[in-house]
This record gives structure tokens, sequence and C-alpha cells, in this order.
């Protein structure tokens, strides 16, 4: 994916003309794992959490990891009436985990059950998550603002590897589209500093996708040709889900994120 993104960076950047602008960037970007999966009776936190099952069997947890991993986008903006802008970002999350304790009777994602207690397990998530957004730019006192749909696709597999009976309790992969709102703005530049913020919302029912971040940029403007720039900040991503037998899962990420990019 890294060798892909510089390839169409660098050939963008190349054809580009007066008429469009080719902008992207690469980072990499912490992954606080949060969240839990949760049925009628038991209930797993994705994280490493302090449990008493002693008292409470009905709580547990995956014990999965926080990580650091990178990612790149490619935003292509243009002048033509009525035909929106498009912005592609990927990223991956992935993540291990060891648990003393998993408990029983919850449905994970919706898709797979578990149903036995766990007193040894490893555990393991990825996702390969796929941004696509269609956007219009709106120049406003402040700065510039970009408005837009969009959704994102995750490509993910989930395993629990019972370490009691050597097999997998849970090996599944599976798909899901997230679609969301899209809106950004990109304040008026102070001696090459601005700020920058994202949000992505969508909500339908009890169900909802909600994906922040902002933070500060500097840029420099080198003779109207390519404009390099670095970006740091914060973001908070969270998918919520629950169905009509309260089987419920919450999947959330956070962290600092540091970016370098240029815009021709």
């Amino acid at each position: 994916m890294k060798r892909l993104f510089l390839a169409v960076f660098l050939t963008a950047g190349m054809l580009k003309a007066d008429f469009f602008n080719i902008s992207g960037g690469y980072g990499v970007e912490q992954q606080i794992i949060g969240g839990y999966v949760k049925g009628s009776k038991g209930k797993n936190y994705f994280g490493k959490k302090s449990v008493d099952f002693n008292n409470d069997p009905y709580t547990g947890y995956f014990g999965l990891k926080n990580k650091t991993h990178p990612y790149f986008w490619i935003k292509l903006t243009h002048k033509i009436p009525f035909v929106p802008n498009f912005k592609f970002r990927y990223i991956k999350y992935e993540t291990t985990g060891h648990s003393n304790y998993i408990a029983s009777n919850v449905t994970v994602f919706g898709k797979v059950s578990i149903n036995t207690i766990l007193t040894d397990a490893d555990t393991y998530m990825s996702i390969d998550a796929y941004e696509g957004t269609a956007f219009y730019c709106i120049n406003t006192p402040i700065g510039k603002s970009e408005l837009g749909l969009g959704a994102d696709y995750w490509r993910g597999t989930f395993r629990i590897y019972d370490n009691v009976t050597k097999e997998y309790k849970i090996n599944y992969t599976g798909s899901l589209i997230l679609p969301y709102l899209y809106g950004s703005i990109n304040t008026v530049k102070l001696h090459g500093f601005s700020f920058v913020g994202i949000a992505k919302v969508a909500k339908i029912g009890d169900k909802h996708h909600y994906d922040f971040s902002g933070g500060i940029k500097y840029s420099i403007n080198l003779k109207n040709i390519i404009e390099p720039f670095v970006k740091i900040g914060y973001k908070y991503k969270e998918a919520y889900y629950t169905d009509s037998n309260d089987n419920t899962t919450k999947l959330s990420y956070k962290g600092a994120f540091l970016e370098i990019g240029a815009k021709f």
C-alpha cells in the first residue's frame, strides 16, 4: 500500500494541470483500543481490563493491545462545476492479545458467538479500512471547508484461540460498510500555521459511526508549485452496533497522529 501511494502521488504531481490540485499525506497513528461486546448476560472488553470473575462471572476481556500503525490519503480537487471532489484514505488496525478470562453468552460484531468461558486464550483482530469521500469545497471567512458523503469499508478478521483445548473458538473474516456525512475545516494560515478539523458522522436508530480528528498544520508554499506540510493532532473513532436480541458491539480507537504530505 505504501508503494502504491508513492507511485500514484508522484505521478499525479507530474500530471497536475491548472484546473485541478492533488494533495496527499502519509502518517502514523496511535490506536488505543476501547469498547466491548455484550450479550444478554455476558460482556467482554476489547482491551486489557481488571476483572473479578469470582464475583462477576459475566464480565471478561479479550486483552487486545494498543498499537501504532501507518496510514495514507490522496485527495483530488478541481474546478469542474457540479462534479464533486474525491478523497481516498487507507489505514490498518491490527493487534494481538491474551486473556485469562473471556465470558460466555456474547456475540462479536453480531456474527459469531462465544458460548463457553475461556480461561487461557490468545486473541487477534485485524481491520483493513478503506475510506472514499465525495465532497464539495466551500470558502468561508475563517478558512476552507469541505462537505460531502462517504463510506468506510472494513475488511476484518477476528480470532480467539483456546490454549486449553488447542483449537480456535472463533476464526471469523467478514466485511462491513460504515457510511457517513463528512465535514472538514482548514483555517486561514497565521505564519504558516492553521487548525485542521475533520468530522465523519452517521446514526441510524441505535447504531452509529463517529470519526473525529483535529490538529495543527504547518505548511510552506514554494513558488505556487508545491506546498509541503506537517500535521500533528488527535483522533477518536467509534462504531456502535446493537440488535433486537440485545447483542451489542462498541469498538473505539483513539490517539495522537503525526503526518507529512504535500499539495501540488
